[in-house]
């Protein structure tokens, strides 16, 4: 991987110099831009219609994605016993529970 990112790096630089030279004092990369500037520009505007396509399609898309996520019914809870209204139930199971340990231990402790 790292060899393959040098060998471009390497290549593009070197491209990139050999572009630069000039000849009857343009750089080269301008003797060719003229020679294929208009079909360089329609490819580039062909190019910026297809992503603009793209992106509008997608986002149309996301948006109906998006749009039927809603719940067709909300959950609610509607006993008289919701965890919501109890005030330190966990507190209340762990003090019952530590009493039936005190008695079984009292009755084991009698035992012997």
């Amino acid at each position: 991987m790292i060899s393959f990112l040098f060998k471009f790096s390497l290549t593009f630089v070197f491209c990139f110099v050999i572009m630069s030279f000039q000849v009857n004092n343009k750089t080269i990369f301008s003797h060719l831009s003229e020679i294929t500037g208009p079909i360089g520009s329609d490819v580039q505007s062909s190019l910026q219609k297809s992503v603009k396509r793209s992106y509008k399609k997608s986002k149309e898309i996301g948006e109906e994605f998006f749009s039927n996520s809603d719940p067709k019914y909300i959950d609610s809870i509607n006993s008289k016993r919701s965890s919501t209204k109890v005030k330190n139930g966990h507190g209340m199971v762990l003090e019952q529970i530590q009493q039936d340990d005190m008695q079984e231990l009292d009755e084991v402790i009698k035992k012997n």
